[in-house]
């Protein structure tokens, strides 16, 4: 938990507090990916929630330490959720994604996401949302490990 912590405060605003982070690691509905250094730091985690009877998902939280950025492990993390997505029956994943992230839209794109639609003032600081989506049963995407 506490470096689940340490990785959320390196984000302003809209971090998920350590309640709600209990709450969704105890939770059946939710799919967890971590990443994890030798030193037992962890370098990233994601967390999807998956809804029950819709055969869908919501990437509800996709964070990667900053000094490991750069390196692909935000892909990794996204291939083995979506993987595992699939095995599991899942169809889509959808995402709200801040609008001035261009690194995090250049991701989704490349892994096959479509721009659904936009809020307005959608985070804490009143940034708009992207909302993006994939159907996971089109194919596979190129593996990144390989």
């Amino acid at each position: 938990m506490s470096e689940l912590l340490r990785l959320e405060a390196q984000f302003p605003g809209d971090r998920l507090s350590p309640r709600q982070l209990r709450y969704h690691l105890a939770s059946p509905r939710a799919l967890w990916r971590v990443l994890a250094a030798s030193e037992g730091r962890l370098l990233g985690y994601l967390l999807i929630l998956r809804h029950a009877g819709q055969h869908s998902a919501r990437l509800y939280s996709l964070v990667v330490d900053r000094q490991h950025r750069g390196q692909g492990l935000a892909e990794r993390l996204l291939a083995a959720a979506e993987a595992a997505l699939v095995q599991a029956g899942d169809h889509a994943l959808r995402l709200e994604v801040r609008e001035d992230n261009a690194a995090a839209i250049a991701l989704y794109r490349r892994r096959g996401y479509q721009i659904q639609g936009r809020k307005p003032g959608y985070y804490d600081d009143g940034a708009a949302a992207l909302c993006m989506q994939r159907r996971l049963d089109d194919g596979p995407r190129p593996d990144p490990n390989a």
